[in-house]
């Protein structure tokens, strides 16, 4: 588990106002024989980016960016390359292939440069000839920390002067395994909170937009007077850009349904979960060293 403490981001602290964080993952980018996108939604993937831009967005990468090779695919053909089945020159074309899905998805990233909180990886990725991941070079490319299967990322913003810096903290995980409902992930992540403690619990993979909010209570002792205290915590489903159900699509030369049509599975509403950040301090203390508090507004759109 990778622990990415962020206190700056492009150069200097995130300023203290309201700010907004978009998970980003779940495009499963793959190009077809005619240079298309396929079931992937790239065009909603484009205006998710530009909103961020315009609205000064932080991002934090969920992974599966593209869809080149699943779990399975990757382990047989690795097998092959490392058995010698394959020639030097069919490496060196599967990574040409996966640096073009690569090409797309940086050229839309390019504006998003210095902005991320870190990328996680996915299992949908490319593993190139030298070692490297597709999501690791995505993390690269846009400047950040690869923070590998799951982490903690706490995230800080420039406080007034002779204030502590306000911060709170994400835990992060692709995700596994699956569910027909929409409670599935929010499930999973419900059983982390036993054992993690975060403010805001991410996960991926369901190809769900969903959010729940729980409270957790404190209780404060003072000298004279005890009270308690309740904090928000936030459970959310990051979304996707997959579509599941496309009509008159086609495979090999006939009408045939996405893993998603075959396998029967409910539609999903594309899209991301967007998190907003206003750090707030505790005005009934006198202290002029305040402990930051944190007050995190979370909205999910499509």
């Amino acid at each position: 588990m990778e622990l990415a403490n962020v206190e700056t981001l492009a150069g200097r602290k995130l300023p203290f106002r309201e700010t907004v964080i978009i998970p980003i993952g779940d495009l499963q980018l793959h190009l077809d024989s005619e240079g298309g996108t396929g079931p992937c939604d790239f065009d909603r993937f484009k205006e998710v980016i530009e909103w961020g831009v315009e609205n000064d967005a932080y991002y934090i990468g969920m992974g599966d960016f593209v869809d080149f090779a699943s779990p399975s695919n990757r382990a047989k053909m690795q097998a092959s390359i490392a058995g010698g089945d394959f020639y030097d020159s069919t490496q060196e074309a599967l990574d040409y292939v996966g640096e073009k899905h690569l090409q797309m998805i940086e050229e839309v990233l390019e504006p998003t440069k210095g902005r991320w909180l870190g990328m996680l990886e996915g299992h949908h990725f490319w593993q190139f000839s030298d070692g490297t991941t597709s999501d690791m070079r995505l993390a690269n490319f846009v400047g950040t920390q690869f923070l590998g299967t799951a982490a903690f990322v706490r995230v800080q913003f420039e406080a007034p002067k002779q204030h502590r810096a306000a911060f709170f903290t994400i835990w992060a995980h692709h995700g596994r395994a699956g569910g027909k409902l929409l409670s599935a992930p929010i499930n999973q992540l419900e059983h982390i909170t036993k054992s993690f403690d975060a403010d805001i619990y991410l996960v991926g993979h369901h190809h769900k937009v969903v959010a729940a909010k729980f409270s957790r209570i404190f209780p404060l002792w003072g000298i004279k007077n005890h009270s308690l205290k309740d904090a928000d915590r936030y459970l959310v489903c990051t979304g996707s850009f997959l579509k599941g159900y496309m009509a008159g699509h086609q495979k090999g030369g006939r009408p045939q349904g996405t893993y998603v049509e075959k396998g029967m599975m409910n539609p999903v509403a594309l899209g991301v979960a967007k998190i907003w950040a206003r750090p707030k301090y505790d005005s009934t203390t006198k202290s002029k060293r305040q402990s930051g508090k944190m007050e995190v507004i979370l909205s999910v759109e499509t």
